[in-house]
């Protein structure tokens, strides 16, 4: 009997490897349960709707459509599921919608396993993951084209942002700027009154659409 304590899992991706090596790694390295596999949309959707899993995992490009027609249904339908998108398509453009459905995370197939388990891990902690190389993609493409930050966020807000949007949580962003965690809650929960922006994903896009994730 699975441990019902434990966080469930669903992976849909169509490439019988992937899902293979995803499927041991929330089996072997996550505490967490698998809650079942699928292949297409359609399947993912029944899945889904039947498990109700804390986290979905699913590969953007599936053979009868993509993530986003899994994420547009349910997302209201299934408030408490999270989000994990792969793919294997560096591309900016797929980044931006990803980040437009408000998703919690999104790693690229060419990613060593353990960045699979850390987007797994930190997104089930509540936290968004992007990792290092989609981050960089929209650096690079934002990087010409984004407007200034308006000037209504403090310094110290921007800094905020940018942790947020790196992928670090509260205790890590602390870390960084010798803070306490419980003063950075305070100032994640100003900026979101301040943006109007309740998701961390939403963060993270502002972040991305006003050039915070730059160079050092």
């Amino acid at each position: 009997m699975p441990d019902s304590a434990q966080p469930s899992i669903v992976l849909v991706e169509d490439h019988a490897l992937v899902r293979q090596l995803l499927a041991l790694l929330v089996r072997e390295h996550l505490d967490a349960t698998l809650a079942g596999e699928a292949a297409t949309v359609a399947e993912g959707l029944a899945l889904a709707r039947r498990e109700r899993p804390d986290l979905m995992v699913v590969d953007w490009a599936l053979s009868d459509g993509s993530a986003a027609d899994l994420v547009r249904p349910l997302a209201a339908e299934l408030p408490g599921t999270r989000w994990l998108i792969v793919s294997s398509r560096e591309d900016e453009s797929v980044l931006r919608a990803a980040l437009a459905l408000g998703v919690h995370g999104f790693v690229l197939k060419q990613s060593p396993l353990e960045t699979f388990r850390d987007a797994m891990r930190k997104i089930l902690s509540g936290d968004s993951f992007y990792c290092p190389r989609s981050s960089r993609l929209l650096m690079e493409s934002l990087r010409s084209e984004a407007p200034v930050l308006g000037t209504s966020l403090t310094f110290r807000e921007r800094e905020v942002l940018r942790g947020i949007a790196s992928g670090l949580n509260p205790k890590e962003i602390a870390a960084a700027h010798g803070t306490s965690p419980k003063t950075v809650q305070n100032q994640i929960s100003q900026l979101k009154d301040k943006l109007g922006i309740r998701e961390p994903a939403g963060l993270v896009n502002y972040a991305l659409n006003h050039g915070l994730l730059r160079s050092e």
